[in-house]
């Protein structure tokens, strides 16, 4: 292991995160809450595994359909969005960049599809 201390640190990590984008999605938490406390999560913890060791890499294979939600939010959703004020102009709209409405549409959107 080199992230996380066991597999149980893993769910444990994975549960708290997808409660954190349920609670977003569904008007618990505000998105400028959310994006605090979710930290970034997916390249924080190097979900993808360029960190990892051999071991670690089995196990995020493991539970790779858990992990795929937090790719896109940190991929399709928090990589696209922007401020509010600038999701208005159109040369951020031409960009394909989202304001938070925008992006908390689309994290309802995954929790029905994935969460």
């Amino acid at each position: 292991m080199v992230i996380f201390e066991s597999e149980a640190h893993l769910i444990e990590s994975l549960d708290r995160h997808d409660d954190l984008v349920r609670q977003c999605a569904q008007g618990r938490m505000s998105f400028d809450s959310f994006c605090s406390e979710y930290h970034d999560f997916y390249a924080y913890y190097a979900l993808d595994g360029h960190e990892s060791d051999e071991e670690e890499r089995r196990l995020l294979e493991k539970y790779e359909r858990r992990i795929e939600p937090h790719r896109i939010v940190a991929e399709d959703i928090l990589g696209g969005v922007c401020s509010d004020a600038d999701a208005q102009l159109e040369i951020y709209q031409r960009a394909g960049r989202f304001g938070s409405a925008e992006a908390v549409r689309r994290l309802r959107e995954l929790i029905t599809l994935h969460l």
